[in-house]
């Protein structure tokens, strides 16, 4: 008898856990469905996005790298020596030393032989001196404001080289100085 009473029970434990996930089942049925839906949705939404956030993402980084070059071309004054560019470069050099200048010194501006030639007769003797360097790279300068007699204490200079203006650009991007 307790056999049978045993095995009536546990037949009876097995219904009823069967019954039991069976109405839970069909009550969690459409929670489950709109879960799922819901799962798609959103896979779906994601799968859209995804195109477009990596062409934000190479627009973003071709930006970012116009935005540098813009910034260094605006620090170094374009590395483009035509005639126009040089002779901005040297008209703001002028005035910068010009504003610096006493009234007993001198203007010297040195200059890469090539750059000379397409300059010289453009910026008047009186103005500034104009003296070819072949240590100047085409497309820099390098303005002196001197004494007449040359003491080199008095010696102002605006350092407009080519390298000048890098080091410009990296000191501006906090960059550690070439070479260091």
């Amino acid at each position: 008898m307790r056999q049978e009473v045993a095995k009536l029970r546990e037949a009876a434990v097995a219904e009823g856990r069967a019954a039991g996930d069976a109405a839970s089942r069909a009550v969690m049925a459409p929670r489950a469905a709109v879960l799922e839906t819901s799962i798609a949705a959103l896979q779906e939404a994601a799968g859209q996005l995804v195109t477009p956030l990596a062409q934000k993402e190479r627009d973003l980084a071709e930006l970012s790298v116009e935005l540098a070059f813009l910034l260094a071309r605006h620090i170094s004054l374009g590395a483009d020596t035509g005639a126009g560019n040089l002779q901005g470069l040297v008209t703001k050099l002028l005035e910068e030393a010009a504003a610096e200048r006493g009234a007993r010194q001198i203007l010297r501006l040195r200059l890469n032989p090539a750059d000379h030639m397409q300059l010289e007769g453009r910026i008047a003797p009186e103005a500034a001196q104009l003296i070819a360097d072949d240590k100047i790279a085409p497309g820099g300068a390098r303005v002196e404001i001197i004494t007449p007699d040359g003491d080199p204490v008095d010696k102002i200079e605006w350092d407009a080289t080519m390298h000048g203006r890098l080091e410009t650009i990296r000191t501006a991007l906090g960059l550690s100085k070439e070479g260091a």
